[in-house]
């Protein structure tokens, strides 16, 4: 069946897709919806059938979309530098604090190579005998079963992903299994992100949700994330991939290098030394009121003076403006304070990082491009430990290495 499509029906079934991942309309396949909806078609069904199923989310079609547009990429140990600081950084950490169990979350974990590989990682960091669990959670069930059969191809072992914990052994030629001890601390569920997680499953220590976030909205993004950071345990991690935020999720703190993309829930004693910090500096800051005087009138008139052209403000402070108006909603605003902020300062990193990236959330991608160029290229020239202003004080090496990534494997994988 090669017919033109019925433009309504696609609309629907673009809608459906959208309200069950928070993808951005973009971030759709096309060619995945037409796929689906003719298959449907030449099964015999017709359109109207197939918009009255659409106007039902949970349905067989609309299961059979998901699948169909979900990105499946993922592979053991898959950024391996988040492996290697949970296991010398976080877990010791945690250790310190007395924690007497540790659990991790691959939120997103497709076939279940991300959540083997934490469990692994995690196992072979903390003595024998240390309680730990792991849950690996993903919105397409078949997914799931692959990952419960725990036997793998070549394609989910990489050169670029060492094998950095006893994690699998060979059974066959092309073929490996997960090893007992790992496959007895990890479960799977299915679950969406933008879900709260049912309560059953607790909280967690450590949370791998990346290359997930990219494909979503920004609404959907930061709803997303405020759920993730509900599930951590006080002084938990959050490890998310490397273009999909832009500045530190509320009430928690950046660890270890900005590239990284790791960050830290804060404690509540933490919390409350916050408070306390920002308490006392409001009471200095407040002015004192000088003594009241009479006014005594001068005698004679003071000579007129040239009034001084007030200066541009500067980037950080049209930065802050233009994240305002993204939180309140205003991405158009936004968009025109960026772009007046790059035309006024062209060298600082963090503006052109911003608007590439509000651009790439749009859909406007053509835009985003010669900005990521620019940034990498204006970065490359910087020492890469060079503290670079803006309203989070970061080294030039993560404006390099955001540009990189966004520009070597692009905004979807």
């Amino acid at each position: 069946m090669s017919g033109a499509l019925d433009p309504r029906l696609l609309a629907r079934a673009r809608e459906v897709v959208a309200g069950i991942t928070g993808f951005r309309n973009d971030a759709i396949a096309s060619e995945a919806v037409d796929r689906v909806v003719r298959a449907e078609l030449a099964r015999g069904r017709t359109a109207p059938d197939l918009l009255g199923e659409l106007l039902h989310p949970v349905s067989h079609l609309a299961t059979a979309l998901v699948k169909a547009i979900l990105v499946g990429e993922t592979y053991f140990f898959r950024h391996p530098e988040h492996f290697r600081f949970i296991s010398h950084e976080a877990v010791p950490a945690a250790l310190q604090r007395g924690a007497l169990a540790l659990r991790g979350w691959s939120a997103g974990c497709a076939s279940g190579e991300e959540a083997y590989s934490l469990a692994a990682c995690l196992q072979a960091s903390l003595p024998h005998g240390f309680p730990v669990e792991v849950l690996g959670t993903d919105i397409h069930e078949a997914s799931l079963e692959a990952a419960r059969r725990a036997t793998y191809g070549t394609w989910s072992r990489r050169e670029s992903a060492p094998r950095l914990f006893p994690l699998y052994s060979e059974t066959g030629e092309r073929e490996v299994t997960i090893l007992p001890p790992v496959r007895r601390i990890t479960t799977f569920a299915q679950a969406n992100l933008l879900a709260p997680l049912p309560e059953r499953f607790g909280r967690f220590d450590f949370i791998l949700c990346r290359n997930v976030l990219t494909y979503f909205t920004p609404a959907a993004r930061d709803a997303a994330i405020t759920l993730l950071s509900r599930t951590l345990n006080p002084g938990g991690w959050l490890f998310l991939g490397a273009v999909e935020v832009d500045r530190v999720p509320a009430g928690m703190v950046r660890e270890g290098p900005p590239e990284l993309q790791a960050f830290r829930l804060l404690t509540q004693e933490e919390l409350n030394a916050r408070a306390a910090a920002a308490s006392r500096a409001a009471a200095l800051a407040r002015p004192v009121a000088a003594p009241s005087r009479r006014p005594v009138a001068p005698l004679m008139p003071a000579p007129a003076r040239e009034v001084p052209v007030a200066p541009p403000p500067p980037p950080t402070r049209l930065h802050l403006n233009a994240l305002e108006r993204i939180e309140e909603g205003d991405e158009v605003g936004a968009s025109s304070v960026l772009e007046a902020l790059v035309r006024q300062a062209p060298d600082y990193l963090p503006g052109l990082l911003e608007l590439a990236l509000l651009r790439e959330r749009s859909g406007a991608r053509e835009g985003a491009v010669p900005l990521m160029r620019a940034l990498r290229s204006r970065a490359e020239r910087l020492p890469p430990d060079q503290l670079v202003e803006g309203p989070e004080a970061l080294p030039a090496r993560f404006y390099q290495a955001s540009a990189d990534a966004y520009l070597n494997q692009g905004a979807l994988e």
